[in-house]
Order: C-alpha cells, then sequence, then structure tokens
C-alpha cells in the first residue's frame, strides 16, 4: 500500500507538471512513459497512451485500470468537465503526498520501539533457552527449595526447550490467517475501527487522521465542481474506517432529503450516538461556509488545523510509548534476573 501510494503520488505531480507546462494530455503521458523507471509504472501508463488513442476520455482511461481509486477518477472526470485539469492534478498530488506523510510518520514513530521489542524478545528466548537450564542444573545440585516466581521461570524455559518455539510460532501463524479472514467480514471491521477510536491517544490519533483526510477529500471534490450528494458518496468509499464511512453515508441520505450539511453532521454527532465522529466545530464552520458559499475553503482551513493537531498527537504518543516500551522490557528482563538470583540470595542469608 505505501509503495503505491507513493508510486501515485510520483505519477500525479510529475502529471500535474507536464500538463500546467502546456503539454497535450496524450504528449505528457508518453513523455513519462519514457522517463519511468518503475516496471509498473511503465505498463501502467502504456494503457493509458493506448485508451485515450482509441477515444476514450481520461477518466474512464483511469476507471479501467485497477491502480486508481474512485476519488481519483471522480475529480479527474470533474475536471476534465470544468476543463482544469491542471488545477485538479495539483491538488491531488497534494492529497495524496498529504497521505503519503502521514503513514511515513507512523512508521517512523513505530520503527524504533518495534526494534527494541524484536531485540528484547530475543534476548529473553535466549536466556530461557540457553541460560535459564544451567542455573536449573545448579539449583537441583543444591537441592533447595526454590521461589515460587523461579520455579514459573524453570518452567517456561523448559517448555521453550521442548519445542514450545515452534508451537508459538504456529500459534502466530495461525491467529495472524484468522485475523486476516476476520479482516475481510463487514461487522468485524465496523467492531474493530468502533474499539480502535475508543483507545486513548491512539484513537485521538487515528480520529483526527481521519478527520483530516476526511475535510480534504471533500474539500478538494467540491473545489473541483462535484456536486455535494456525489462528493459525500466518494469520501465514504474512500474512507478507511467503516463506522466514519457509514456516518458519511447517512450524511448524504440526509442531505438528499433537503437537510443541510452542517444539520446532517449535527444529526451523527448528537450526544445520544456513542462515539462523537464530527466534532461541533466542524458543524458550525460547515454552516457559516455554506451561508457565504465558502465551504471548500473553510474545510481546506480546518484540514490543515487538524493535520497540525495529528503532528502534535503522534509527537505525544511517540514520546509516551518509548519510556512505556522501557518499562515493559525492564519488568521483563528484571525479573528474570531476580527470578535465577533470588534462590542464590536466600541461601547466601541461611549461610
Amino acid at each position: 500500500m505505501t509503495a503505491k501510494l507513493k508510486h501515485q503520488s510520483h505519477f500525479t505531480r510529475q502529471l500535474a507538471t507536464l500538463v500546467a507546462a502546456g503539454l497535450p494530455l496524450l504528449q505528457a503521458l508518453e513523455t513519462m512513459a519514457k522517463s519511468a523507471q518503475v516496471a509498473e509504472l511503465q505498463s501502467l501508463i502504456a494503457r493509458l497512451c493506448v485508451l485515450l488513442e482509441n477515444g476514450s476520455s481520461f477518466h474512464h482511461a483511469l476507471s479501467q485500470v485497477p491502480y486508481f481509486d474512485t476519488l481519483y477518477v471522480e475529480l479527474v472526470r470533474a475536471a476534465e468537465t470544468a476543463g482544469n485539469l491542471d488545477a485538479v492534478l495539483e491538488r491531488l498530488a497534494v492529497l495524496l503526498e498529504k497521505r503519503q506523510a502521514i503513514h511515513a510518520q507512523i512508521r517512523s514513530a513505530l520503527t524504533y520501539p518495534c526494534a527494541v521489542l524484536a531485540i528484547s524478545l530475543l534476548v529473553v528466548g535466549v536466556i530461557m533457552v540457553w541460560v535459564v537450564p544451567v542455573f536449573e542444573g545448579i539449583f537441583t545440585s543444591l537441592g533447595a527449595e526454590l521461589p515460587a516466581l523461579t520455579h514459573s521461570v524453570l518452567q517456561m524455559s523448559r517448555w521453550f526447550s521442548n519445542g514450545g518455539v515452534y508451537y508459538a510460532m504456529m500459534a502466530l501463524v495461525c491467529g495472524s490467517v484468522v485475523l486476516r479472514l476476520l479482516m475481510r467480514n463487514p461487522f468485524f471491521q465496523l467492531w474493530r475501527d468502533t474499539q480502535v477510536l475508543r483507545l486513548p491517544i491512539i484513537g485521538s490519533l487515528v480520529h483526527h487522521m481521519q478527520l483530516s483526510l476526511w475535510t480534504l477529500t471533500l474539500s478538494d471534490l467540491l473545489k473541483a465542481g462535484v456536486p455535494m450528494l456525489e462528493a459525500l458518496e466518494v469520501v465514504a468509499s474512500c474512507s478507511t474506517n467503516r463506522l466514519l464511512g457509514m456516518a458519511t453515508i447517512h450524511m448524504r441520505t440526509s442531505v438528499s432529503q433537503g437537510v443541510s450539511l452542517a444539520d446532517a453532521i449535527m444529526s451523527v454527532s448528537a450526544p445520544t450516538a456513542k462515539l462523537r465522529l464530527f466534532p461541533l466545530m466542524l458543524a458550525q464552520l460547515v454552516a457559516v461556509g455554506e451561508q457565504s458559499g465558502a465551504l471548500d475553503n473553510l474545510l481546506a482551513k480546518l484540514a490543515q488545523q487538524l493535520s497540525s493537531q495529528v503532528d502534535h498527537l503522534l509527537n505525544r504518543f511517540t514520546q509516551l510509548l518509548e519510556p512505556a516500551l522501557m518499562v515493559m522490557l525492564g519488568l521483563l528482563v528484571g525479573g528474570l534476573v531476580v527470578a535465577l538470583y533470588l534462590p542464590i540470595f536466600q541461601m547466601g542469608q541461611l549461610l
């Protein structure tokens, strides 16, 4: 997903630059095909060129290639109708680059803790398989009664030495397969997305990320001239959070019945709702935007504010994650050391 997003962003940025420079669309794509260094992109652009040469519109050609989502195709379709393809491609490039930046931030924040955790688990595994049996031999020769903590560590070490690692790996593989199957279930996806939003710090981070992309996507669609009902449908289909997507569909139904977008947002953010998906400030800004006719600009500004909050929450999450991880690993390794040396300390007191 990350590589695909990177390629989409590069493709869109390069195409926007060439079209803005005055090159015809087909000539711009042919130029990109010659300079493409990724085989997948080169094949993709060649396919688009063939479709355009056969008389297909650009948005229809994009829909024939299983590489671009509904949002991308709808924005290009609206741009072709309005005649502002260069401006819309520029906004698409910004949107994709923003998504890529968010993914890069999350990956960067999790790389160090995951590396530390993996190394620590490896160290604990080595201790369990090779170090603890040595201490077990010493304790057996002494014939002393072992504390409960030491006895538990020795039993765990025997389990590891007798093939427990393979059982753990098999359980991990089976668990991942079951989880992948569950991820395809709509009810499980809804439950998962709901529970994630309720988590402390992480839930707020994910919520702000989703709202930032939601407002930015809706703003770009409205700026491109996509009607409100179609824009809400596209935003719902592009939402990676199923709960937010369902709320957007509900909003679209309300708007189709003559309700304003601000009132529709309030209806899905009522105090009786299980989760307040949309802040009151969003509904108030949308109401002002609908009255002034500048809804797209206000949504873009709100997206920038939410993006700043995402950066702040991500930094806070990183600052809290590292010490929490250090404490957890300290307790794990420290507990092993105490369990192995506790019988020796007790015998030293007896002597």
